[in-house]
């Protein structure tokens, strides 16, 4: 049986007097891949931002078996992975695809040390994998936003975490872009040895390796469980306050909105 790696403890936040998480338990063993799935506003980013470190909160989390508080030991951060939902930049600013990519190895070798051959050669792997290898030297602010979310991936790859928080990675791009990212994430499930948690509110965009679904709604956990029950249509209709409908195509699920 895999290790556990995450838990969550009755944690709620709290902000300017609004209840953002409630009582959330959530306990993910090693290697599991785990949808966070809401509709907005459902606190799926607050949770992320909770594990990762970046939001206070109450209750109790622990990290590779360790309780934490919002302040992270340098190791602890270090074997996180964050991919935001869009990574922001400016088209002036002189970096190009790959020395971002390298940036996440900055962690691990020191803020004032150059990449050394065999991170650089990882890199240039990751930048292949995402199918950006003939772009590794255009500027990063030149990409598409498509682009520049690979990129994101190959960077929080590159960090070496053991566990990859990914916060609507698919969100603001076109879909058949949509779909070369999820397929992208369903290989770096396959290959690399990681735990994914994947944030999103849209139940047609999921990756096909995905089996676990937790549900949020209002700042609580109103559901845990199998993909297959998760997308029945009478749980996602509770879950939107809408009746919805599921049907299959092509061997996979989708969710008709009506």
């Amino acid at each position: 049986m895999n290790r556990e790696i995450l838990a969550l403890c009755n944690v709620a936040v709290r902000k300017h007097k609004a209840l953002l998480l409630s009582g959330i338990d959530l306990a993910v063993s090693e290697n599991e891949f785990v949808g966070v799935i809401g509709p907005n506003g459902a606190g799926k980013t607050t949770l992320l931002n909770v594990i990762a470190g970046f939001e206070k909160f109450s209750g109790d989390l622990f990290l590779f078996g360790r309780r934490q508080t919002e302040k992270r030991s340098r190791l602890t951060r270090l074997r996180v992975g964050y991919v935001p939902q869009m990574l922001q930049v400016d088209p002036a600013f002189p970096i190009s695809a790959l020395e971002a990519v390298l940036t996440g190895a900055v962690g691990r070798a020191g803020i004032f040390r150059s990449p050394d051959p065999d991170c650089r050669r990882e890199a240039l792997r990751l930048l292949d994998m995402m199918r950006l290898g003939h772009l590794a030297t255009r500027p990063l602010g030149h990409l598409s936003g498509g682009e520049r979310q690979k990129v994101s991936l190959a960077r929080a790859i590159l960090q070496k975490p053991d566990l990859l928080l990914m916060d609507e990675p698919t969100a603001n791009l076109d879909i058949a872009v949509q779909k070369e990212v999820l397929n992208l994430i369903d290989e770096i499930a396959g290959r690399e040895d990681l735990t994914i948690l994947f944030v999103t509110h849209d139940f047609n965009l999921l990756p096909a390796r995905l089996r676990r679904v937790v549900m949020l709604k209002n700042g609580a956990k109103v559901f845990d469980g199998g993909i297959d029950e998760a997308l029945a249509g009478e749980t996602l209709s509770r879950l939107f306050d809408y009746p919805l409908e599921t049907f299959e195509r092509n061997g996979r699920r989708f969710v008709s909105y009506g």
